[in-house]
């Protein structure tokens, strides 16, 4: 397809609209989704024409820039793409040409014999003429290497082909967006497209409820009648299984064992596979596929940011797609073995604040025989108070300082901090942390963080000192006061950490944390134990004062840089406990596995759902993992 406007891709695709189905089968099997390929009479509304965008995100954008914006988003609602995809092809659309449609004048000193004839992009529709290697069109994708010159200088069947590479990206959709940007383009500045998400996630924004194959019925996985993206169908609660089913409930919530890593946080119901799940509640569809444990799609549906959201995990197939607006009793997938499961059942959760599994859950079995027929969303209330609102979510993280990943770092391989900082960002999102440590959070990094999430965290470090910093939810927690304790550091010399009280806006409790990072031997530094053992020390005695004035419970989060003593010492005589349950008895043995990053909770402190996180995001952020518990302080 050569459309040299937009008007004749408009008309083109009028006339072979139905030949995008097979397109989207493709794009269906390489999401393991279904597509329904009998869009009755609402085919004839499937059209190429793209998405209105304005908002902040189109400032200073023309009229061909926005109609390309719009097209990359059409393409990737009409593949079936979930929006995180959506805002990578963006952000990368942004930064390469700036949604502006490149020829190649083949000028360029670095164009190879193969690419000799890039210049014939210029007898195609274009808007501006650029010289960079053979790059071509809105995404400056290479020729010949990612296809015909008449493909790529097309934007929506450019827009394509980036999706079909971003789809075959293990594990994008749990990734920065710089970062899974950067496996698609390979770009020789792989930090360049952090600065463009903000415009990406307007853009897509402003274009909801925009005309165009979003609210067609010929969409990946099921087909529905066609209703503006914004219209959210409601209706009473029902049981996520059909009336007709023969199921087991196994009431495991809050089970323990060898099956599960940590508190089972859902309830499992028995029954055959294939046996239709129904979403329990009307809301937005929302898939995950980072979650192993869940089978290859966690599928929850969410009346709202902060709001009612169920889980539906282990399903064998999935019928409805990212973004999706669902009503209650609808069909969303079927039941399945998947995931860490054994035999065929749905596990189901409910999150009545829509928090992370650690955050919110409550017990599903008597949620749902309270609520089922009850169409007042709003006023649900959790059913089980063992999670209630007085728990909060700590976590500790060494985010590899910035130093290290610049010119002569020892990870320079890595991206910058400021990159970095996004999976930060992540983890916090992901599991709903309220209150974090931050070691190694030099100046890049900590004012990258406030550019991101400055208005939903609160930051706090030593002052002229960022590197070891306490954050916290703005909306959950109330800063009391401030102040630092000075630690011995690399040979004795004196270095401040931050000593935070905090007040709960919920329960009105006050609770003191502290967040260290103690000194490490290094290549440099030898012998460091002694200063560890006088840090230690100080932070000891810093907890026993407080708990001898009848002051507020205390949390310390830190990189010690200690597998043994520094858990020997602060939990000897029941001073504090490890955030794993654990203390040291008459005879100190460690928890097994025992590493270096630390959460410890005084007297009055109560932990559940420690859990340390290392996976490929983690791994591309920092060289520590995430560490976090749900905290409960008397």
């Amino acid at each position: 397809m050569k459309p040299s406007t937009v008007a004749a891709a408009l008309a083109i695709v009028a006339i072979l609209g139905c030949l995008a189905i097979g397109v989207v089968s493709m794009f269906g099997a390489m999401m393991g989704l279904s597509t329904d390929s009998g869009s009755g009479g609402c085919a004839s509304e499937v059209q190429a024409a793209p998405m209105a965008v304005g908002g902040a995100g189109a400032r200073g954008l023309g009229a061909a820039q926005r109609a390309n914006a719009g097209t990359v988003i059409t393409e990737g609602r009409r593949l079936g793409v979930p929006s995180q995809g959506i805002v990578i092809a963006l952000a990368v659309a942004s930064q390469e040409s700036r949604f502006t449609n490149y020829a190649n004048d083949g000028k360029g000193p670095d164009i190879t014999v193969l690419q000799s004839r890039v210049s014939q992009s210029l007898d195609l529709p274009h808007e501006a003429v650029g010289s960079d290697h053979g790059s071509v069109g809105i995404f400056q994708q290479q020729w010949p290497w990612w296809g015909d010159l008449q493909d790529l200088m097309d934007p929506a069947t450019s827009a394509d082909k980036f999706y079909a590479a971003l789809l075959k990206v293990h594990g994008w959709q749990s990734m920065p967006v710089t970062a899974a940007a950067q496996e698609v383009q390979r770009s020789a500045y792989p930090d360049a497209y952090a600065d463009d998400e903000v415009r990406a996630r307007q853009l897509l924004a402003s274009s909801i409820g925009s005309p165009g194959v979003e609210n067609a019925s010929f969409t990946l996985g099921t087909a529905h009648d066609c209703a503006t993206a914004d219209t959210v169908a409601t209706g009473p609660v029902v049981f996520p299984l059909p009336r007709s089913a023969s199921y087991v409930d196994q009431h495991n919530y809050g089970g323990r064992g060898g099956h599960w890593a940590r508190m089972h946080t859902g309830t499992d119901l028995s029954v055959a596979c294939g046996t239709p799940v129904l979403a329990a509640t009307g809301g937005t569809v929302i898939i995950r596929t980072d979650q192993g444990w869940a089978g290859r799609w966690l599928v929850q549906v969410s009346t709202g940011i902060g709001q009612l959201t169920t889980w539906y995990a282990h399903m064998r197939a999935v019928l409805v797609h990212d973004g999706e607006q669902v009503s209650a009793g609808q069909q969303i997938g079927e039941v399945g073995d998947l995931g860490n499961a054994t035999g065929c059942h749905l596990h189901f959760e409910v999150h009545p604040h829509g928090g992370s599994i650690y955050q919110d859950s409550v017990n599903p079995s008597p949620w749902l025989a309270q609520h089922i027929g009850r169409p007042d969303l709003t006023a649900i209330q959790p059913a089980d108070a063992s999670s209630g609102s007085d728990w909060f979510t700590v976590a500790t993280f060494n985010t590899l300082g910035d130093s290290h990943t610049g010119p002569g770092g020892n990870e320079s391989w890595m991206a910058s901090g400021t990159a970095r900082t996004a999976g930060v960002v992540t983890m916090l999102e992901k599991y709903g942390v309220d209150v974090v440590g931050l070691q190694e959070f030099q100046r890049p990094q900590y004012r990258s963080f406030q550019r991101r999430v400055g208005s939903v965290y609160a930051l706090w470090s030593a002052p002229g000192d960022t590197e070891n910093a306490i954050a916290w939810r703005r909306d959950r927690f109330r800063l009391v006061s401030a102040r630092t304790l000075s630690i011995p550091y690399f040979d004795g010399h004196h270095r401040r950490m931050p000593v935070l009280r905090l007040i709960d806006r919920r329960t009105g409790r006050t609770t003191m944390f502290l967040n260290v990072h103690n000194p490490a031997d290094t290549h440099q530094y030898h012998h460091q134990g002694h200063w560890r053992a006088v840090a230690v020390g100080l932070e000891g005695a810093l907890v026993r004062q407080a708990a001898a004035g009848g002051a507020s419970p205390v949390v310390v989060t830190g990189d010690m840089n200690d597998r043994h003593d520094v858990f020997c010492r602060l939990t000897d005589r029941q001073l504090m406990t490890s955030a794993n349950g654990t203390r040291a008895g008459r005879r100190c043995t460690p928890p097994s596995h025992a590493q270096i990053d630390w959460i410890f909770g005084s007297h009055g402190v109560g932990f559940s759902n420690y859990t340390r996180e290392r996976s490929s995001l983690v791994r591309w952020t920092s060289d520590h993992p995430f560490v976090v518990a749900r905290a409960h302080a008397n």
